[in-house]
């Protein structure tokens, strides 16, 4: 593999999640970074890779120097007694100086913030003014709205306007993120689609429909939470109201039994382990229908709206047929509507999530159809060639501005 050699480019990247972590979000930051030559960036995180859980023979373990940023303060109780201005404060500016010292020791010329976090953003912010470097804002999700917590949003809220507005440019998975920002601030963000590995997907392949005579296999891969609960609520009254017993809901995820029980997920249900992404892939090209959803009733539905799941790419290059259950107005809805590239359930409704499998399984031009679509549009949005090309691309306008 030829490595990008970054044109004088030092790079400090700060995520609370990085390769080789499982989340969607490690992963697509290992897709993107691993064609970088290791000696031109570095990677920040509260989480500590350099225990053995991680230094083991993981292949998406990033060659880049990892930085692990230790806890700030304990000043919670600043919070209960009504001073969390004060404690949020605190904890920016604590985290901003260790990155600032991390930022001169690497001779960094830009830092890439990615959300998740609430002070990641802002603290790499504040260091990037400090140490005269671009800083760049990555949003997987909406910044102010992924908050749950009054405080904790407004928070987010202040800040967000005062990186967004100043940062070289803003990164975003998809068209909704993009247009919201857009709207919110009068900025122009840059897409970078999730991509999804070739090398781990493989060459697609024909394979019988279904895959296993006698059952169906309808899976899910990754995380299951308060962004999908009824979703998969309804998914199981629709497979409940077919009475077919050998139509199953198999969940891969790293979400336990009893945990999923407790949300009422449960019966016509199979739930397996998480599995490295390698592994995945086979599961998903295994499936005979694809499961992808988002909650219809959600405490952050501005980021339902928005969001655009890791696994994207790799369920549109599986080869198999995709039913999406998310709400009308998501991102998620809108694109395999306008690609016809999988099925659509946008209403809370079982009923339709029943209608929907029927359609599939008695339908082989459909299937035929969605597949042909979804693999056209894994190639075209997805690919990861394309998604590094405009990583990198940004990237330089740090050195050429």
């Amino acid at each position: 593999m030829e490595l990008e050699h970054c044109l004088g480019l030092k790079l400090a990247l700060v995520s609370h999640v990085l390769p080789p972590s499982w989340s969607g979000q490690a992963m697509v930051l290992y897709r993107l970074l691993r064609i970088l030559d290791p000696e031109c960036y570095c990677l920040i995180s509260r989480q500590n890779y350099d225990s053995e859980i991680y230094r083991g023979d993981s292949p998406s373990m990033l060659k880049a120097f990892y930085y692990h940023l230790p806890g700030e303060l304990r000043i919670g109780w600043l919070s209960r007694f009504g001073l969390f201005a004060i404690e949020s404060w605190l904890k920016t500016v604590q985290r901003a100086r260790r990155i600032s010292r991390i930022l001169k020791r690497e001779q960094s010329n830009a830092v890439v913030a990615c959300s998740g976090d609430l002070y990641d953003l802002p603290a790499a912010y504040l260091a990037s003014r400090w140490m005269g470097v671009r800083y760049y804002a990555y949003l997987f999700d909406d910044y102010t709205y992924q908050w749950t917590a009054p405080l904790h949003r407004t928070f987010a809220q202040r800040w967000e306007r005062v990186f967004v507005e100043r940062a070289a440019r803003i990164i975003v998975p998809n068209e909704f993120l993009c247009k919201e920002y857009e709207n919110r601030y009068g900025i122009k963000p840059i897409v970078v689609h999730n991509p999804y590995e070739e090398s781990e997907t493989g060459q697609t392949i024909e394979r019988p429909w279904p895959a296993h005579g006698g059952e169906i296999k309808v899976v899910y891969t990754g995380a299951i939470y308060h962004a999908h609960y009824d979703a998969f609520q309804n998914m199981l009254m629709a497979i409940r109201e077919m009475r077919r017993p050998e139509i199953k809901l198999h969940l891969y995820t790293a979400q336990s039994t009893s945990d999923l029980e407790q949300q009422n997920i449960n019966g016509p249900v199979v739930v397996h382990s998480h599995l490295p992404s390698r592994e995945i892939a086979h599961v998903q090209q295994d499936a005979d229908v694809l499961f992808l959803a988002l909650a219809f009733r959600s405490v952050i539905p501005e980021v339902i709206r928005t969001s655009a799941p890791g696994k994207m790419g790799e369920y549109l290059a599986s080869g198999r047929p995709i039913l999406v259950h998310a709400p009308s107005d998501s991102f998620l809805s809108w694109y395999f509507r306008k690609h016809g590239c999988g099925l659509v359930v946008d209403q809370n409704e079982p009923a339709k999530l029943t209608d929907a499998i029927r359609r599939i399984l008695n339908d082989e031009l459909l299937r035929q159809r969605v597949v042909k679509n979804a693999l056209a549009r894994a190639k075209t949005d997805f690919n990861v060639k394309t998604a590094q090309a405009e990583f990198i691309k940004l990237l330089h306008y740090a050195v050429e501005e």
